[in-house]
């Protein structure tokens, strides 16, 4: 059956803290907590469900409960979990995210073990050319996300999107991006994959999404915190400004930018707009409690649409 977005990565149960004071380390911080599902393929593929579109996931998790209560509620919001694997003896992903008292992150903390149980050869048998758009990240091993890009290469008949995810986990790509249709990450991940040692700034983002051009990327999309992101293809780079939100946790909101994006993207919008609507869905999510907004709908997006005021597009850049 054709989708319009195959997700492949991770799948978590996410904690966040938000802590009452600013930070103190070596000793215990108080705090307000929430739970809930996360890991950034299951994220991008809830809020793709929630947008309308055909969408799936590949993953790993634990034959726990926390694993079937995954794929249940994912299945409920009409996303295909067919693909899921449950392992047996394993436990489903965590993540912590630890935040200060305006909602920013802190420090986050993974346990993905079970995610490398995700190998090359199940990307071989994956109906990947049933995808109009595959979209895989960074928790992913090396080696399975390079079975991702090589299917694409080898004329894969999907455009695939790829999120750096954090500095450590961006070496995981391979230095030759040949076959990446749309690369994103923040500035320090662009620089950690380049090399380089560019600020976060429009000028910056500007460089270092060129930079991943030239090793191959077709396009990229390069975030810049508060001054929104920069996109390059082939048709320029331009600067994409941020929708202003009153931020109550910042967790979640690069996934939905991403999710905005390829929602924008399957109806046809070139990349610059389509990461406008992206800018507007990471607004939401920061405004929200939740690692994915539960009222996320296309009425709702289109309901907003003037906000995207806000979200100026300047270039293209020289």
């Amino acid at each position: 059956m054709a989708i319009d977005v195959l997700c492949i990565g991770g799948a978590a149960v996410d904690g966040s803290f938000r802590l009452t004071a600013a930070p103190v380390l070596a000793t215990s911080n108080l705090a307000t907590a929430t739970t809930g599902f996360g890991g950034v393929a299951r994220n991008v593929a809830e809020s793709l469900a929630r947008l309308g579109a055909h969408v799936g996931l590949l993953t790993a998790v634990g034959a726990d409960s926390a694993g079937w209560e995954l794929i249940d509620e994912l299945s409920a919001l009409g996303a295909d979990a067919g693909l899921v694997q449950v392992v047996p003896g394993e436990a489903t992903a965590r993540y912590i995210a630890v935040l200060d008292p305006a909602g920013e992150l802190v420090i986050g903390v993974n346990a993905m073990d079970v995610i490398a149980r995700l190998r090359p050869g199940d990307i071989l048998d994956a109906p990947l050319d049933d995808a109009r758009w595959v979209f895989a990240e960074c928790n992913l091993a090396a080696e399975t996300l390079a079975a991702v890009i090589e299917r694409r290469r080898s004329g894969g008949a999907f455009s695939l999107a790829i999120d750096a995810i954090s500095v450590p986990k961006s070496a995981r790509l391979p230095a030759d991006l040949g076959g990446i249709d749309l690369l994103c990450g923040n500035a320090d991940e662009a620089n950690a994959i380049l090399g380089t040692s560019h600020p976060a700034t429009v000028d910056g983002a500007v460089a270092l999404a060129r930079g991943l051009q030239a090793r191959g990327a077709a396009a990229a999309m390069i975030t810049i915190g508060s001054a929104g992101c920069v996109v390059a293809s082939a048709g320029g780079a331009w600067h994409v400004g941020a929708v202003p939100a009153s931020i109550l946790d910042v967790t979640g909101a690069g996934d939905a930018r991403i999710a905005g994006t390829l929602w924008s993207l399957l109806s046809g919008r070139p990349l610059r707009e389509a990461a406008r609507i992206g800018s507007l869905l990471a607004s939401l999510t920061a405004e929200s409690p939740h690692t994915i907004d539960p009222t996320l709908t296309p009425q709702r997006v289109d309901a907003l649409r003037s906000r995207l005021a806000e979200a100026k597009l300047t270039g293209p850049l020289p």
